[in-house]
């Protein structure tokens, strides 16, 4: 019993045990050779790589399908920063962060997203 028991406990900390952290995103997750990040809290810069806020969540549909951001913008050390939200297409990945298509003054200017 004890080694049934080991076992399992071994084989459910495989998958543990192979997730990884990286800076500005979630848990790295390989499964079934599907690569898996979470871009909570990543970084959204200008097209000159300036840091302009955060992904806070991606928000969904009435239907449950991915429609847009939440992003955290302006403020210093998140205070006076604001939560707005942008359609997927206003942002682009270039491998290491996203890209916002709309400067830090169009995206302050947008009318806060209040959950």
């Amino acid at each position: 019993m004890t080694r049934l028991i080991l076992a399992a406990v071994l084989g459910l900390a495989g998958p543990v045990l192979a997730q990884t952290g990286e800076e500005g995103g979630g848990t790295v997750d390989s499964r079934d050779a599907t690569f898996l990040q979470s871009v909570e809290d990543m970084d959204v810069v200008t097209a000159d790589g300036d840091k302009i806020g955060e992904i806070e969540e991606i928000l969904v549909d009435n239907t449950g399908v991915p429609a847009g951001f939440l992003l955290e913008v302006g403020g210093f050390l998140g205070l006076g920063d604001s939560d707005v939200s942008v359609p997927l297409d206003a942002l682009a990945w270039d491998g290491t962060a996203y890209v916002s298509k709309m400067t830090l003054e169009q995206l302050e200017a947008l009318a806060p997203f209040d959950e």
